[in-house]
């Protein structure tokens, strides 16, 4: 899976520069008091003002972070710096966004991934998210000091993992989530170790490193439902809503591919069509929570790709056809 991963990076539209469930006993929320909950936590992550350290633990890796944000003025900022690896730093005014890699590639940003960082995790519509999961209110702990009451958004089918998330008390902010994958076995981890919440010191917004402008991918694909003159397109996985189509060319690869966007409003599932590469293995494999579905069918191949059960991409795999 390694292989075919690295030779897609470029086209899976997800943040892993800042990156960025199992069923616990609790009462479920009904849909209305659910919505508050979630819109409660989004606008906190975009209203509020704090600073703090964060550790993002995922596979092997475990990273510190420190973020300082400002969302009482008109103009939401942001800045972030790694504490430990290489050096990176993400700052952000609005919609404008800027980092600093050790790396001189030029780095393009989707700007609906660029918007859910830690603690920005959920989108803005709840009511999306609550067509595929139910919200439990599981009970009070204690993250980085601060009282937290603990949710967990569970599916409402096999084709989603869970995702648990820890509420500041008073002001709403996640302060820690923890996404399961199979088996329910936690596979990403985002945790506050120190919070300061209230109004921040403006010097430390001022970046440390010479930052370059990111671009904001602007090809924003055909946004109409998918029409593909060589593929049938059927019985998709329920829930999941088509967003766009975008054409790309793979790196050391001359002929196009056609990547599909699907959301349910918490995940993303991203489906390539290209023909059959020969050395490409096919069948199902996974890192973490992370699954990919391969299919190659009538000289044509089906690439999904997932924070999804291996059903949901292998479903996905097989809702697309090539005609005859």
């Amino acid at each position: 899976m390694a292989d075919l991963l690295n030779r897609l990076k470029p086209l899976v539209l997800c943040v892993s520069l800042f990156l960025p469930v199992s069923v616990w006993a609790g009462s479920e929320l009904n849909n209305a008091d659910a919505a508050i909950v979630l819109n409660k936590m989004v606008a906190a992550a975009k209203q509020n003002d704090f600073q703090g350290l964060f550790t993002h633990q995922h596979g092997d890796s475990t990273e510190t972070f420190r973020i300082v944000h400002v969302g009482s003025e008109p103009v939401e900022i942001e800045r972030r710096e790694s504490l430990d690896g290489p050096r990176r730093e993400y700052f952000r005014k609005g919609d404008q966004i800027s980092i600093y890699l050790p790396s001189k590639r030029a780095v393009s940003l989707d700007r609906r991934f660029s918007s859910k960082l830690f603690p920005q995790h959920l989108p803005e519509n709840a009511e999306t998210v609550l067509l595929n999961y139910k919200l439990k209110r599981v009970g009070i702990e204690r993250v980085a000091g601060l009282n937290a009451q603990m949710y967990e958004l569970q599916p409402r089918d096999a084709f989603r993992f869970p995702l648990r998330l820890w509420m500041h008390v008073d002001s709403g902010l996640i302060l820690k989530s923890e996404r399961l994958g199979p088996s329910s076995q936690p596979v990403e981890l985002f945790v506050f170790s120190s919070l300061l919440m209230g109004k921040v010191d403006r010097a430390l917004l001022e970046p440390i490193n010479p930052l370059r402008p990111v671009v904001i991918e602007t090809n924003q694909g055909v946004a109409s439902a998918p029409l593909e003159p060589a593929w049938q397109i059927e019985r998709l996985p329920y829930g999941f809503r088509f967003l766009k189509s975008i054409k790309r060319t793979l790196i050391a690869r001359e002929m196009p591919v056609v990547q599909h966007l699907y959301s349910d409003g918490l995940v993303t599932v991203s489906v390539f069509l290209e023909p059959a590469v020969a050395e490409v293995k096919e069948g199902a494999s996974h890192q973490g929570a992370m699954h990919m579905y391969v299919r190659q069918v009538n000289g044509k191949m089906v690439t999904v790709l997932g924070e999804v059960p291996s059903e949901a991409v292998k479903a996905f795999a097989h809702a697309f056809n090539p005609i005859k």
